[in-house]
């Protein structure tokens, strides 16, 4: 949410949730322990809050200055002097989103509240974006569905937002190409295949990987100039329609093979295929992302389209989209290491879940989601990264 949208909120009155309970790493359960062990090779961690009884909340972990923060407002006040002294122009916005995910309440009239419940103490009005693109309005719609959801687990949550707009394996698309056979026939991949015969020529399959489970995965043979990369922060989306990808796929094969990209992969089987990002490219920068689009976009011209949620859209018609890769740390043992489009899904899931615990009803939860992620860096009318966001993920 750029700046200009909020306002400012720290000479009011704040108490922290008393939904919450503070537990240092050391008193933490071992349960908890053993999922979040990695916060003791953290010197900044300090540990977590704890939802108490009939609490919809979820644990979160916390750095030692949330936590002074959180034990300052023990009893409700002003913010205290140290904090307001160190504050940057950041600052007004930091205190909006502890607010807004429910770690601070903000004082309204004779009560205290957060999340939803809060969105009109912390920003001005914003004009509803119209003329969505494809990508934009798909994300929309992913987010109406995962809010009707019965679902509590932000995980469970955010993984039915990020396999939204599959095409459903049905038992007649299985029987069509479910086989090895059928699939390898289906995108002529096969040694006589034309595919086939670029990717041999040019490519190497890559090792499988616990991360590229799923998916064929292929390098680059050579390059002018190449070296050896560790990770790539941005990413090309390619999404035809699934009667499309045989056609499309060796087109994109031989762009990629021209661009010399180092990296691309394809769903390594029918369930892969059904995924809108079906065909995914690693690149170094910005500046790649627009000259292989632009390649892509003039080789393939009019194709039916599949559409990724939660990419930025780049020929207008929802076909390549690109997203960038954050750098976060996982918290959990069982977190993914977040890409791109998990990165989003999870916090998205996380916006609902506040919101969905508020009797506010000026706007849904899905429309929460999307402003709280604005904190975060993301144009959600775009799907863009922002300035924020680029900054972030350069620190690592």
């Amino acid at each position: 949410m750029a700046k200009e949208n909020l306002k400012t909120i720290l000479e009011c009155e704040f108490r922290s949730n008393p939904a919450y309970e503070i537990v240092e790493i050391e008193r933490m359960n071992a349960a908890e322990k053993s999922a979040l062990h990695q916060l003791r090779d953290d010197h900044d961690a300090f540990g977590i809050l704890r939802p108490r009884e009939n609490s919809s909340l979820s644990i979160k972990a916390i750095c030692k200055d949330t936590a002074l923060l959180f034990f300052s407002l023990q009893s409700a006040g002003r913010l205290p002097a140290y904090l307001l002294r160190s504050l940057d122009e950041r600052g007004n916005q930091h205190i909006a989103e502890l607010v807004l995910d429910g770690i601070l309440q903000i004082s309204r009239d004779d009560r205290f509240v957060s999340g939803l419940d809060a969105r009109d103490l912390i920003y001005n009005q914003v004009a509803v974006p119209e003329n969505l693109s494809r990508i934009a309005r798909l994300s929309t719609e992913a987010l109406k569905f995962a809010q009707r959801l019965p679902i509590d687990d932000p995980m469970r949550l955010s993984a039915q937002l990020y396999f939204f707009n599959r095409v459903p394996v049905t038992p007649r698309l299985q029987r069509r190409l479910g086989g090895e056979a059928a699939y390898l026939e289906f995108l002529g991949i096969h040694d006589q295949g034309a595919c086939g015969k670029l990717l041999k020529k040019h490519w190497k399959k890559s090792v499988d990987s616990p991360e590229m489970l799923g998916w064929q995965s292929w390098g680059l043979r050579k390059s002018r100039g190449m070296r050896q990369r560790q990770t790539y922060d941005y990413k090309i989306y390619v999404s035809p329609a699934l009667d499309a990808v045989p056609e499309m796929l060796p087109q994109v094969v031989a762009v990629f093979t021209q661009m010399e990209i180092k990296r691309f992969k394809f769903g390594a089987d029918l369930a892969g295929l059904a995924r809108p990002d079906k065909i995914v490219a690693y690149l170094e920068s910005y500046e790649q992302v627009e000259a292989v689009g632009r390649a892509l976009g003039e080789q393939l011209g009019d194709v039916p389209v599949h559409g990724v949620p939660f990419t930025a859209d780049l020929c207008g018609d929802g076909l390549i989209s690109w997203g960038m890769d954050p750098h976060e740390r996982r918290v959990f043992d069982w977190q993914e290491t977040a890409s791109w489009r998990l990165w989003i899904t999870n916090h998205l899931a996380r916006g609902l879940l506040t919101a969905r615990s508020s009797a506010q009803s000026d706007i849904e939860p899905w429309q929460f989601a999307l402003e709280r992620l604005r904190f975060e860096g993301i144009d959600t009318d775009t799907w863009t990264p922002m300035a924020a966001y680029e900054h972030k993920i350069s620190q690592g």
